[in-house]
């Protein structure tokens, strides 16, 4: 899973808190007689140390809703043009599954990346949408929730030849 680096920062800048927090504490026979000449500099520090742990529990607390494609090759038996969507049997013990392909991004059997317009492994001819012979893909899919009577998402492909 990919944890967005602001997490990571929010997280460090907390446990950096925490641990100066630890460290007043330790001290805090030695500092006390400083920050009462300094009311005001206590109340900011302590403050902005409060403000910093909040943030470090709110970035643990929130969910991350990042989501990573799971990468799948197998064999395109259906796909629909026009409505996108393709019937997918997957190598190995994947069950055949229906997709609707949403990327805009796609790379052809010699290599060359694309964005926009359909897949040519997927495509067609001109007067008929629908092609039913035999492809080998690579998808990056997401699965929707079982409840959801969407298909699951193709959101890369890579067509093989």
């Amino acid at each position: 899973m990919k944890v967005p680096i602001a997490a990571v920062l929010f997280q460090l800048l907390g446990l950096l808190v925490l641990y100066g927090m630890i460290r007043l504490a330790v001290h805090w026979s030695s500092i006390r007689p400083l920050l009462g000449q300094h009311p005001r500099r206590l109340q900011l520090v302590l403050l902005v140390a409060l403000g910093l742990v909040a943030g470090f529990a709110l970035g643990r607390l929130l969910p991350d809703d990042t989501v990573t494609p799971k990468r799948l090759t197998g064999t395109v038996t259906w796909s629909n043009e026009e409505s996108s969507e393709i019937e997918f049997d997957a190598d190995g013990d994947e069950p055949t599954r229906f997709y609707s392909v949403v990327g805009r991004h796609w790379i052809d059997a010699n290599g060359t990346r694309h964005s926009g317009g359909y897949p040519s492994c997927l495509s067609g001819q001109q007067d008929d949408p629908v092609r039913s012979d035999r492809r080998r893909v690579e998808l990056g899919v997401i699965y929707q929730e079982s409840y959801d009577l969407a298909p699951d998402i193709a959101v890369s492909v890579r067509c093989f030849g």
